[in-house]
């Protein structure tokens, strides 16, 4: 077990320079980040659903009020890591909030392709995560399993709602999953990747 994983378990803090803390640093803008932008979908898809869709208002209405708790979660985690939000955090209150515009418009099955896509993306991303918190940081670590159960619920009731959805889910789908990653690649100016590779060498 290196110096920085040891540090972890212990509950010590590491240096703010050892490479596990940049990467722990980076975790939470991206994470911070998407959050932020899924609140931004969720506040346009419910400007939607108050006109055209009141009976699946209450569900979009609870699962944003989860987007904007895990926000918060990842906002306080990040002093005490010396970590800061993304600095491109426009890129996801516009890419958001236009990702949602346009799914609603296409109807029921066009808000429930956005979540599942988003949420399949993400749940992925957090998966790849968890494997590295786990040696490294055990506190983010829950904050994070706590965010995945949320998530993972969304994307259970998403998936399940779109039985039926047709051709345009279908079509929905990938081209949402492509925009969240561009979304996450552009705002961390190509982070995400190095992030990636990073928390599989660590």
């Amino acid at each position: 077990m290196n110096v920085g994983a040891r540090q972890a378990r212990q509950g010590e803090a590491m240096p703010e320079s050892s490479p596990e803390s940049r990467i722990i640093r980076r975790i939470l803008r991206v994470n911070h980040a998407g959050e932020h932008g899924a609140v931004s979908i969720y506040s346009a898809q419910i400007a939607w659903a108050r006109r055209r869709a009141p009976d699946i208002l209450d569900w979009l209405e609870d699962t944003i009020g989860h987007e904007q708790k895990h926000r918060e979660l990842f906002r306080s985690a990040m002093p005490a890591r010396s970590a800061k939000p993304c600095r491109l955090m426009s890129i996801w209150s516009v890419g958001g909030t236009v990702l949602g515009w346009v799914t609603a418009r296409m109807g029921r099955a066009g808000v429930m392709a956005c979540t599942a896509a988003v949420e399949r993306t993400v749940h992925q991303h957090l998966v790849e995560q968890q494997a590295f918190l786990n040696r490294h940081d055990m506190e983010l670590l829950g904050i994070v399993q706590t965010v995945q159960v949320d998530e993972d619920a969304h994307l259970v009731h998403a998936e399940a709602n779109l039985k039926g959805g047709g051709w345009l889910a279908k079509a929905i789908y990938p081209a949402v999953a492509a925009a969240t990653e561009l979304m996450i690649f552009v705002s961390t100016r190509g982070d995400s990747l190095r992030l990636r590779a990073a928390m599989k060498a660590a």
